[in-house]
């Protein structure tokens, strides 16, 4: 076996050195301990200091852009906002490019009277519609560019919000019965307008994006193909359950916003109508669908993007998937060691034939508008009393707003996003003690149902949890909370919970009917 007996001398290599004086020092000793004799002129102007200040220069550099990469590979360290924006999507955080104007809208609308009471019955002429559909643009008195778009429906029959208040006596007759009634409701309205745009998509792509071309987009509102399928909007591709709302108005089972089917009949069960005295115009219900989408902003251009699946369907000619000429599908799961190929091969054939795609379909000869929302920015904000211009409903109505519209930005700031990111990693919007669950019931959308009180009570058990609650009516007075915003409060909370707790909303009473909460009522005589 060759061998060598040459013995090796430790090295004077100062690894420690990185900027170009040091550098540039190093490599003078170290010409002057090795070529002693090869080199002795170390003037300035010569022809080697030219060489050891350009490998120092090189080395300076180097060592920069290591420490640099090094630095803005960490979130607390980096200052680049597109390597923020990468570094918090890893946390789980998006970033939004820009944030709009928020305000609460006051609208009221007249209406004459039948026996000294407010007649509903006239919202419902053809001069008049009962509810007033969300996306109404109302626009600044002081700048007419400033456009605010509701984020509800009005619905001038029910109690919207808890804090609804009565109808307003305005005009009485002779002998003074109330002849005219003023109905007052607030809406939420968000700085924006809605725009729409078509891709006419053709062969498939897998995890394909499509660019809306806007850096000033607020939300998605809505995406559909060509045969009017709708794609929902998720967190992430692998999510597999889509909460959905329903207005009354499209349920089949309800009437009204006060309709309530989980009730029993009344009577012999001919009247399969039913209601309480809390106003729920929506519901909610969990979905399962392929069709999904998450949004992105490209760190460079600031542009929305929205970014599909990967499942690869056939498709007939309007554009629609179908099971019937389903072909092919490539995300298949993954193979678990220690089980039998036979068990394997037999999983991937159910999962073939049932359809499923763990990351969602990606879209193929159809075309795809995006309905979306642009506008926000600090010149959003306005006033109070500003917002009264309304620009797209035929309603007699009047609309302002009583507090400021804030809270619109250009966009969040460095630190805004770093910090943004290390909450949402620390949360990861789960409810943990008991305060958070009695936040989160407390921030349940008034349109799901009032809920005026809420007491959360962890059980022996530790991981049971008993919810008390109480609701207001339309009258603004105390009252049980019905079942069906009890269901929409399940169904809120199943994305907040943690996994091991066990929500008890109530409990029922020996005559079978649901208790939610208790109350006392008290009063004071005086004269």
């Amino acid at each position: 076996m060759a061998y060598s007996d040459k013995t090796i001398s430790p090295s004077n290599i100062n690894y420690t050195s990185k900027d170009f004086s040091t550098i540039k020092a190093d490599l003078i000793q170290y010409t002057k301990a090795y070529f002693p004799d090869t080199y002795k002129d170390f003037n300035e102007t010569s022809p080697g200091m030219m060489l050891i200040e350009l490998t120092s220069y090189v080395g300076d550099v180097l060592s920069y852009y290591i420490d640099y990469n090094y630095k803005e590979s960490l979130l607390t360290t980096a200052t680049e906002r597109k390597n923020v924006i990468r570094l918090a999507e890893f946390l789980g955080y998006k970033t939004t490019p820009v944030t709009p104007s928020v305000v609460r809208l006051t609208v009221t609308t007249d209406i004459s009277a039948a026996g000294g009471k407010p007649d509903y019955g006239t919202l419902n002429s053809d001069l008049f519609e009962k509810t007033v559909d969300n996306g109404m643009q109302v626009a600044s008195s002081e700048n007419s560019s400033v456009i605010f778009e509701t984020l509800g429906e009005i619905d001038f029959n029910i109690s919207g919000s808890p804090d609804t208040p009565l109808p307003e006596i305005i005009g009485r007759d002779a002998s003074g019965i109330a002849t005219d009634y003023r109905l007052t409701r607030y809406v939420n309205a968000i700085s924006g307008e809605t725009k729409t745009k078509s891709f006419t998509i053709t062969s498939p792509t897998k995890f394909l994006e499509l660019d809306l071309g806007e850096t000033n987009v607020v939300e998605i509102l809505d995406v559909r193909d060509s045969s009017n399928a709708k794609y929902y909007e998720v967190d992430y591709l692998a999510q597999d359950r889509i909460l959905k709302e329903i207005h009354y108005s499209n349920d089949p089972d309800r009437v009204t916003g006060y309709s309530d089917p989980t009730l029993p009949l009344t009577g012999d069960g001919s009247n399969s109508e039913v209601t309480v005295d809390v106003s729920v115009p929506y519901t909610l219900e969990y979905i399962k669908t392929n069709k999904k989408f998450v949004r992105k902003v490209d760190p460079q251009t600031n542009n929305t993007k929205l970014q599909f699946g990967n499942g690869l369907y056939k498709f007939n000619i309007s554009g629609s998937s179908s099971a019937g000429l389903f072909s092919t599908i490539e995300q298949q799961g993954m193979n678990v060691s220690g089980i039998p190929s036979t068990m394997i091969n037999a999983a991937l054939n159910n999962l073939t034939t049932n359809n499923s795609l763990n990351l969602g379909e990606t879209p193929a000869n159809t075309i795809l508008t995006v309905t979306y929302r642009v506008g926000g920015g600090a010149n959003s904000n306005a006033q109070a009393g500003e917002i009264t211009n309304v620009k797209n409903t035929s309603e007699s109505i009047v609309v302002t707003n009583l507090d400021p519209a804030s809270g619109g930005t250009n966009g969040e700031t460095i630190t805004e996003i770093k910090e943004n990111a290390k909450t949402f990693f620390a949360s990861q919007l789960r409810c943990v003690t008991r305060e958070d669950y009695a936040a989160r019931i407390l921030n349940l959308p008034a349109k799901f149902g009032n809920i005026a009180k809420a007491q959360v009570v962890r059980l022996n058990d530790i991981s049971g949890l008993k919810i008390y609650l109480l609701s207001y009516d339309a009258r603004r007075r105390l009252t049980q909370t019905p079942q069906l915003v009890m269901n929409n409060l399940r169904m809120y909370l199943e994305q907040f919970r943690m996994i091991n707790d066990a929500l008890d909303f109530g409990f029922e009473t020996p005559n079978g009917n649901l208790f939610s909460g208790y109350k006392i009522n008290f009063g004071v005589y005086f004269t």
